[in-house]
């Protein structure tokens, strides 16, 4: 959203209802990779009141290291990329009075990072910036933070601070009521907030607090979106 670059917008809570059209794929398709996942992990049949895809967010959980590169996962990484497919369709859509009236950037910040993306093996940084003056355009025409200010000095690390980070914002294509977040494949999102738990952890810090911002069409009945065992 254009207004975030300037400045943190704030929460808003959506309450949408969802219906079985949300989904990019039919009941019966749904089935049918359960069956496969079954037949290959040899799991019990799912309680008949799970959602197919809730059904496939238990079967995913009860996946051990064995699995990770059977033909089940490939079903997740293709329902996947349909359900990237149909939410971008609809954001194409949506209106600019429909945006207006969900956008609110009236949060106020305190200590912020933003990040800066280093290769394409899922690196990413955050680094610490005082206005939108600090951001400059990359090869993709994206806002990111510049390696040193303007004094020279270099930016400071999140991963180098000595006080917790409170508030993660995240992007993302899509969020169900479960807290499982489909992003845009790169996988640099659940790379930092892995290593960002852990920093955490060895300081004995309390986690912080995961945050996305969206509109109504991005939230989704729990257990709508396939997950595999490296997402956070």
């Amino acid at each position: 959203m254009e207004g975030a670059r300037h400045q943190l917008p704030s929460i808003s809570i959506q309450t949408a209802q969802s219906s079985d059209s949300m989904f990019p794929c039919s009941k019966a398709t749904a089935f049918s990779l359960l069956n496969k996942a079954k037949q290959l992990r040899k799991l019990p049949s799912p309680a008949p009141t799970l959602s197919p895809f809730s059904a496939l967010l238990r079967t995913s959980v009860t996946m051990n290291n064995d699995a990770v590169h059977s033909p089940y996962l490939e079903a997740i990484f293709q329902l996947k990329r349909s359900l990237r497919s149909k939410i971008h369709k609809e954001l194409k859509n949506m209106g600019p009075i429909k945006r207006s009236q969900e956008e609110d950037d009236s949060q106020k910040r305190k200590k912020l990072y933003v990040p800066l993306v280093e290769d394409k093996n899922s690196n990413m940084r955050m680094l610490k910036i005082s206005s939108v003056d600090d951001l400059i355009s990359n090869s993709m025409n994206i806002l990111e933070p510049a390696l040193v200010d303007s004094e020279g000095n270099h930016r400071e690390d999140v991963m180098q601070a000595r006080e917790p980070v409170d508030l993660v914002i995240l992007p993302g294509l899509a969020f169900d009521r479960s807290g499982n977040r489909l992003g845009c494949s790169g996988g640099y999102c659940d790379v930092f907030l892995k290593k960002c738990q852990d920093l955490a952890a060895e300081w004995k810090w309390k986690q912080p607090l995961l945050v996305a911002l969206a509109y109504s069409l991005h939230i989704m009945e729990g257990g709508a979106i396939p997950v595999t065992p490296n997402d956070v």
